[in-house]
């Protein structure tokens, strides 16, 4: 049942998933996604790990970020993950309230980005390294009928943690 809790309540849950040395039985993302979908009442919260400014690698939430632009969406976030000026991933986020985001859910938002960029660039690197290990798999393998690369990469990650 989805409770909406207080900025600092969620912070400080996604600090403690993220910080855990307990062995996790799912990803520590697809934990934090699940977070902030209960406890902040958003439609979808989606993880993505970014290679170039092109491709894109889905960590946590289950679909493509051209997913993103939903129609039954009313309210819809972007927050960029970085680390000094390289950019790691993106934390995407509906609603379908309509004026969903409030000025506390975008400050929350920015700092569980920053959280997520400290986390893949350090105790996580593992999850970031299967994704890029993954990418340049389909990348090297020759293309089979009209499945389009992206589809290819994004087939080649499902179920690999």
């Amino acid at each position: 049942m989805k409770t909406y809790r207080p900025v600092r309540a969620v912070l400080s849950e996604v600090h403690r998933l993220l910080t855990s040395k307990a062995p996790a039985h799912s990803s520590p993302l697809e934990d934090v996604a699940d977070v902030l979908s209960d406890a902040r009442h958003y439609t979808w919260v989606g993880i993505y790990l970014t290679f170039d400014s092109k491709t894109t690698q889905n960590l946590a939430g289950g679909e493509e970020l051209t997913r993103f632009a939903s129609p039954d969406s009313c309210a819809k976030m972007l927050f960029s993950m970085k680390m000094a000026a390289r950019e790691i991933g993106v934390l995407a986020v509906e609603t379908h309230h309509e004026f969903g985001f409030g000025r506390d859910d975008r400050v929350m938002l920015e700092n569980v980005a920053e959280e997520l960029a400290r986390f893949l660039s350090g105790p996580g690197k593992y999850l970031a390294r299967r994704a890029r290990d993954a990418q340049r798999r389909v990348e090297s393998v020759p293309a089979r009928g009209p499945q389009s690369e992206k589809a290819r990469a994004t087939s080649a990650a499902v179920g690999e943690w």
